[in-house]
């Protein structure tokens, strides 16, 4: 049996090695469009920064494709999908027939439409190439004396972003459109902390900060314009405001379609022959773009299309970590009440980094910020997981001297 694989990413390799270890007979193909093996997009950060060298970014060597049967087309993306015929058309116009395809392409960075976008020194970060650029242009503005850099989004990657680039000497400035950083992962009070925490790393932040337009000089960009007439200076300009499912190629092979590639609890899309997992896909109006869905999702594809019917996805409880030198930040499930029957707890010292939260509903935890509280994550994690009734605990839970444990029996 043939597996066709579009995309390369965590989601894609999942998949793969899950389906040659169910069946050890199959072909199994990966076509991706980038020059490079897979790699775990988040160490982009790291490799930004100079903490890591471009070899170590990959994941797997060439031996390790080999050994397990599958073969890898780099250059070679998948442009066209004929569900019908069961068959893909890749790059070089090579048509490729498969019993079933994974649609595992991932995403793309939102941009904003911004007068001026097009300018040198603008850009976004999602690939090795991005990287490269963004640290040729930031090594040239630190050779010429021009240390100012800016950042428009304060969400995760926007944050871990403007660390590494103020880790290579840059003067970082935040901008987020929103009242406040990180409104996906935390609350406002979390947020003044965080803020703190930043500004004491050299990293400024502008939150209710819209941005207008690019504005330039002879060597690129030079400032950013915002919407109500401030100018922040930066010779570099790094946009991060989020990413959107590459579902271009389902919507025009005429799979159903919302803000991703629609799928059902199997990881099937309305064709029953084509699957998809990882940041393309949307399940029960949800486009979680994570890498602990990606695997969740590839894993649970990978063994229905080995074996249809045989696994089922009922979602994944979200948890993000900030990963900014010096910061401990973990947001999981609801971070905020949101009507009637919710209870909040919350702990705070900002003079010591340190903010937690726990949302509880009918007694059990359902979300929990936790900033400066890092060895709690696990056991937070799991009481999320496993719902027990906390109640009783209530006003101890967020006491150090607590067991998180106790309140599992």
């Amino acid at each position: 049996m043939k597996f066709v694989i579009a995309g390369n990413g965590i989601a894609a390799i999942t998949a793969a090695r899950t389906i040659v270890a169910a069946n050890p007979t199959a072909e199994a193909e990966i076509y991706t469009d980038e020059p490079y093996p897979s790699y775990l997009r988040p160490r982009l950060i790291q490799f930004l920064a100079g903490a890591l060298e471009q070899k170590d970014l990959y994941l797997h060597s060439p031996d390790w494709y080999a050994q397990r049967g599958i073969t890898v087309h780099l250059e070679t993306a998948v442009t066209e999908l004929d569900a019908a015929a069961r068959r893909v058309v890749v790059e070089n116009g090579k048509e490729v027939s498969y019993d079933r395809l994974l649609l595992a392409v991932g995403s793309r960075p939102f941009q904003p439409s911004l007068e001026g976008m097009d300018q040198e020194g603008f850009f976004t970060l999602r690939t090795i190439d991005d990287a490269l650029a963004i640290r040729r242009r930031a090594d040239r503005c630190l050779a010429v004396g021009q240390r100012e850099a800016v950042v428009i989004g304060g969400g995760l990657l926007g944050l871990e972003c403007a660390n590494a680039l103020a880790t290579l000497g840059l003067k970082l400035t935040v901008l987020e459109h929103d009242p406040w950083l990180l409104p996906k992962q935390v609350d406002e009070q979390g947020a003044a902390v965080l803020e703190k925490l930043l500004e004491q790393r050299g990293i400024r932040c502008l939150s209710k900060a819209a941005s207008k337009g690019i504005l330039a000089d002879s060597d690129g960009v030079s400032a950013v314009e915002l919407e109500d007439g401030r100018l922040v200076s930066g010779h570099l300009v790094l946009c991060s405001a989020g990413v959107r499912p590459n579902a271009d190629l389902a919507r025009a092979a005429g799979l159903a379609v919302g803000r991703g590639v629609l799928v059902d609890s199997e990881m099937r899309t309305s064709e029953d022959h084509v699957y998809a997992a990882g940041d393309v896909t949307e399940y029960n109006g949800e486009t979680l773009c994570i890498i602990p869905v990606a695997i969740e999702q590839a894993r649970v594809a990978a063994a229905n299309m080995v074996s249809p019917g045989s696994e089922a996805y009922y979602g994944t409880v979200p948890s993000t970590t900030l990963k900014v030198a010096g910061i401990d930040l973990t947001s999981m499930g609801m971070i905020s009440a949101e009507e009637d029957g919710f209870q909040e707890l919350r702990k705070a010292d900002p003079t010591k980094g340190m903010y937690q939260k726990l949302v509880l509903h009918d007694g059990r935890i359902v979300g929990a910020i936790l900033m400066g509280a890092k060895e709690r994550v696990p056991m937070v994690s799991r009481l999320i997981k496993e719902g027990p009734d906390v109640s009783r605990y209530a006003d101890r839970l967020l006491d150090d001297q607590f067991d998180l444990a106790e309140a599992l029996q």
